[in-house]
């Protein structure tokens, strides 16, 4: 018997008891279904997460402190400080030497200093990065533009940088300003910044500069600071606090990294972390939430298998029925010589079949019901557009497999039962 002539036998005879056939089939749809919707949600979940954290900060840059944990592990052993690695400029130029790093700039922070403009004050924080690689860090701007390597007293502004918060049992609820980092876009403002003397009075001072741009948001720091010339900002600092940075034995306090593409994010994070630095990176996070997200969609996916075992032993049941409502007709088959491996084949083909239609309606059934919750999600919840549940082709390809994979396993007995069936008992039976 060839394969076409023995797969249109088992779909006629699938048919010959609809009711039944369509139960089992209705029993694997709602396998396939609960298995895409439990595990879509789990998808829905990291994906909503994941967009989120790339928001805050770009995936792309990497912040590097002096590795903290070792230098008090070296204090402990009675060694010196001097043999932990210094974040100096030497270092700083070996960072720059690690394939995929495009951009390297120490970074100093000022946190209490004052803009004035049109005799308003604003409270910002100050942060100094190095304007020679300005243009290769990951930094836009959604107006105006970014400061020239020479521009030391040209600036911009995070697009929060003069918002202001009030505490409430809400929560820190922004307040809106009268003017906006926009208006401020070829304006010159003055940075104020103010220390206590050693005779207890206040002493002030004014640093003129000029805004050049507003920073496209980052859901970092950076969105409620104003970048500086880090020479600028080093000196305020060494002005206020009164210390001066001895870069060359203390190094910096911090380092951002610019890779070229997430791509390479974990490997120069590697990289860095032999030279026995402390890294942080949004990727970090990212692999981290990935690893949980994974375990989640594994649950899911298996409460959602509980349905479809269910419906395994459905298949199982349907066969087996079939045999003993079809043994003379086996019997005849062989008779008229059909061999072992057809009888075999056909069963297996219509457990398939079963297995395949109830994956294929399960697909279609779980892509509306994706959408409903989607939607409903949206309109109780976000008052919008919101991915609760967020179905991958990935996911679609498995579920088809797997039911059909199942619709076979289910036949097997049953087929091997009507394989070995006698001849002769199988005419005889009534």
């Amino acid at each position: 018997m060839n394969k076409r002539e023995l797969l249109r036998l088992s779909w006629e005879n699938l048919w010959r008891m609809k009711f039944r056939t369509i139960l089992t089939i209705i029993g694997v749809v709602i396998g396939t279904a609960s298995i895409i919707v439990m595990v879509s949600i789990g998808n829905g979940a990291q994906k909503s997460i994941t967009d989120e954290l790339s928001g805050i900060g770009s995936v792309t840059t990497i912040q590097v402190y002096q590795n903290i944990a070792s230098t008090g592990m070296t204090m402990l052993a009675g060694g010196k400080t001097d043999d932990k690695p210094i974040l100096n400029n030497d270092a700083l130029k070996e960072l720059k030497k690690i394939d995929g790093v495009v951009a390297v700039t120490p970074v100093v922070n000022l946190s209490s200093a004052t803009i004035e403009f049109n005799r308003d004050q604003y409270g910002v924080s100050l942060m100094g990065v190095d304007y020679d690689v300005m243009n290769d860090m990951r930094y836009n701007t959604t107006s105006g533009k970014k400061p020239g390597a020479n521009d030391r007293n040209s600036v911009i502004l995070g697009k929060d940088v003069l918002s202001s918060y009030t505490i409430s049992s809400a929560g820190a609820q922004a307040q809106k300003s009268l003017v906006t980092p926009e208006d401020l876009i070829g304006k010159n403002i003055s940075l104020v910044i103010t220390k206590t003397n050693a005779d207890g009075e206040d002493e002030t001072r004014t640093e003129k500069v000029k805004v050049t741009g507003v920073l496209e948001a980052t859901g970092g720091s950076e969105d409620r600071s104003i970048i500086a010339d880090y020479n600028l900002v080093t000196e305020l600092n060494e002005w206020q606090t009164g210390v001066k940075a001895n870069v060359k034995k203390k190094g910096y306090s911090e380092a951002l990294v610019t890779v070229e593409d997430s791509s390479v994010v974990n490997t120069v994070t590697a990289e860095i972390e032999d030279l026995n630095f402390t890294v942080f990176s949004m990727q970090q996070i990212l692999d981290s939430m990935g690893s949980v997200f994974q375990m989640l969609q594994i649950l899911l996916g298996g409460i959602g298998g509980v349905a479809l075992l269910v419906a395994c032993i459905g298949i199982v049941n349907t066969m087996t029925m079939s045999i003993y409502e079809r043994t003379k007709e086996i019997g005849i088959m062989k008779v008229i010589g059909a061999s072992i491996s057809d009888i075999r084949n056909m069963f297996i083909a219509e457990s398939t079949m079963i297995g395949l239609i109830g994956g294929i309606v399960g697909v279609i059934i779980s892509f509306l019901l994706s959408i409903l919750i989607n939607l409903v999600a949206g309109l109780f919840i976000a008052k919008g557009s919101m991915t609760i549940s967020y179905i991958t082709p990935g996911l679609v390809i498995f579920a088809l497999v797997f039911s059909a994979i199942v619709g076979l396993l289910s036949g097997v007995r049953p087929a091997i039962k009507a394989a070995n069936l006698s001849s002769l008992d199988a005419i005889r039976s009534e």
